[in-house]
C-alpha cells in the first residue's frame, strides 16, 4: 500500500509541473493558452463542488464514517489535479480548440 501512495504522489508531483510548466510557457500565456486555463479550472471548480457535496450527503446518510472524511478528500483533490493536467494536455493538442 505504502509504494501505491508513493506512486499516487509522484503522479500528482509530474502532473502539476506539466500544469505549471504549460501555464508559464508562452502557449500557456496566448489567448488560447488562458483559454484552455479558464475552461480546465471552471470544470475542475465544478467537479470539486461536485464531489464535496456528494461527499457531505454520504456523510448525512451515515454511508461514509466521519473517521475516514479527510483521506476521501485529500485523494479526491489529488485526483482531481491529475485529472486537470490530463484534461489541459487533451485541450492543448485538439487541432480545433
Amino acid at each position: 500500500m505504502f509504494w501505491l501512495e508513493g506512486l499516487f504522489i509522484v503522479m500528482v508531483f509530474i502532473s502539476q509541473m506539466y500544469v505549471i510548466r504549460f501555464q508559464s510557457s508562452y502557449e500557456g500565456k496566448d489567448e488560447r493558452g488562458k483559454a484552455i486555463q479558464y475552461k480546465t479550472n471552471n470544470m475542475l471548480f465544478n467537479i470539486l463542488y461536485l464531489g464535496v457535496v456528494l461527499l457531505v450527503v454520504l456523510h448525512l446518510v451515515e454511508i461514509v464514517p466521519t473517521n475516514s472524511l479527510p483521506n476521501i478528500l485529500l485523494y479526491f483533490l489529488l485526483s482531481i489535479s491529475v485529472f486537470g493536467s490530463i484534461t489541459t494536455f487533451v485541450n492543448k493538442n485538439k487541432t480545433n480548440y
